[in-house]
């Protein structure tokens, strides 16, 4: 397989303007009463249904040889990027699945979300040469980075429910696991590492959005936290360190 032509990829991004730029905070809570947290938010925000009331998320997340999008992250270097194939609800992609590419400038992050439908389950896709397949159908402010992975570096799994509060999004999420990618062929999902009792709220608002969102959280006894599931999950499974 050398092409992609099966495959009908639709830029999200577009039609998504809470994509394009936002204020991304975390909270992240170790031992976590998910049920307190759950009723905290209902209290202040909406809660947002689509499948069901929880969603079932996993991501592969692609680097290169060094991890560089890793090892930036752990540096906090300012402006970084990573990308990742996501799909929701299923062991595997059905119908489709999704490749983003998120950034981050200093405070302000957004994502490129693209949709791909069609051809090859992805399951059944060499893993190595998911970015080559994907490259030729994408706009060039994706394929750039494209250019430069060469491996799947780990599945991540996590259970979120979704909020909305006026023009922020929440999202609730716990029940993090990890499954080593680096030198599989294929899809594997064989989860060897978990966060136990952990959870993470995350907050998405516009970049003019005020802080009393922010101070809201603090309520609950929480602080912005720096998070990263790919970096947890990096570091879990030993591939990179702190430092």
């Amino acid at each position: 397989m050398t092409a992609l032509a099966p495959y009908r990829v639709v830029d999200e991004s577009r039609e998504r303007a809470d994509l394009a730029a936002r204020v991304e905070t975390k909270f992240s809570f170790d031992d976590a009463d998910v049920a307190a947290l759950r009723h905290a938010l209902r209290r202040m925000a909406t809660p947002i249904r689509y499948a069901g009331p929880v969603s079932l998320v996993r991501s592969v997340y692609f680097d290169d040889a060094r991890l560089s999008a890793c090892r930036a992250n752990l540096a906090g270097v300012g402006i970084r990027q990573k990308a990742r194939v996501r799909w929701y609800d299923h062991d595997a992609p059905r119908d489709a699945f999704w490749f983003e590419v998120k950034w981050r400038c200093n405070q302000t992050t957004g994502k490129l979300r693209h949709r791909v439908e069609g051809g090859a389950p992805f399951a059944e896709l060499p893993l190595r040469k998911v970015p080559q397949l994907l490259a030729p159908s994408l706009p060039d402010r994706s394929r750039a980075l494209v250019d430069t992975l060469s491996d799947a570096v780990l599945l991540v799994e996590y259970r979120r429910e979704h909020f909305t509060l006026g023009d922020a999004r929440l999202t609730l999420d716990y029940d993090l696991r990890f499954a080593p990618l680096l030198g599989q062929r294929r899809l594997t999902r064989r989860f060897v590492e978990r966060l136990a009792g952990v959870a993470l709220v995350e907050c998405k608002t516009p970049t003019d959005a005020p802080e009393g969102l922010t101070s809201a959280m603090r309520v609950l006894g929480a602080r912005p936290a720096r998070f990263s599931k790919y970096v947890s999950g990096c570091q879990r499974l030993g591939y990179a360190t702190v430092g």
